[in-house]
């Protein structure tokens, strides 16, 4: 049921017109807490679980895994650069070998865990600066590629629309999953805007649910005005973000109403 707060912002956004089909919401998790994990899982359909690499512990990333099993939420890897004091958000200098060993432990590591507790893992989405890299460097995001080929090649690739590693996907006949971002401001068509800069999260619930509601209908704006059109299948929320839960609930209310 949608709370007062939440009906009262769905009507302020309009968000009972231009609804456009089936859209999933997927969102980071094991990352800060299992609090803030247990109370965004049931309104997410996909989970993107750390790898331990830019945060999280063994404990936290099984409870996580552990909650989103209960959920019957699909359960993803979100590598990234082995970087705990910039929480992954620095590209780091490794060399290509350096990041396929580094990959392939990450994501080995939550495969595992999500095994040991009966499920199957679902996709790999890179995390932070690696998933910012995948965009648009070659190199890359065929590093990234191979290692998940090497793994299973049936995981899904979640990412930015448009960009390299959706080409490269494409061209291995990879399956990837067009995503979109309601909690971050864009730059551009596939670049979001960067979190050096003040504006770049949404934080405010009306800001929120009208982005959500121009990536369900194909579109987003971007910082300068221009309006993009964006065929996305899955829309991103960070949990470490303010307003996190409350976003969860509102995507799903707006989702699936």
């Amino acid at each position: 049921m949608i709370n007062s707060v939440c009906a009262d912002t769905l009507r302020a956004a309009g968000a009972s017109s231009d609804k456009v089909g089936a859209m999933e919401i997927n969102c980071d998790a094991g990352e800060v807490s299992r609090e803030i994990d247990d109370a965004i899982l049931p309104f997410v359909s996909a989970c993107n679980v750390c790898c331990g690499a830019h945060a999280g512990d063994e404990k936290l990333i099984r409870g996580t895994i552990q909650s989103a099993i209960h959920h019957q939420v699909k359960i993803g890897a979100h590598p990234s650069w082995p970087d705990r004091e910039n929480f992954g958000r620095r590209t780091m200098n490794l060399s290509a070998a350096q990041l396929r060993e580094t990959l392939r432990q990450q994501i080995l590591f939550v495969k595992s865990l999500v095994e040991e507790e009966g499920s199957e893992l679902h996709h790999v989405k890179p995390h932070g600066a690696l998933y910012h890299d995948v965009r648009s460097d070659e190199s890359i995001a065929a590093t990234l590629l191979d290692v998940v080929e090497s793994i299973d090649p049936t995981l899904a690739i979640f990412g930015m629309p448009n960009s390299t590693l959706a080409q490269q996907c494409s061209l291995k006949g990879l399956p990837f999953v067009n995503e979109g971002f309601a909690d971050r401001r864009y730059e551009s068509e596939t670049e979001l805007r960067s979190r050096n800069e003040t504006d770049a999260l949404i934080s405010d619930p009306a800001d929120f649910l009208l982005q959500l509601k121009q990536l369900v209908s194909g579109r987003v704006e971007d910082v300068h005005g221009t309006i993009h059109d964006l065929s996305i299948e899955t829309i991103c929320l960070h949990s470490d973000t303010a307003n996190a839960v409350q976003f969860a609930r509102l995507a799903n209310d707006f989702i699936t109403a």
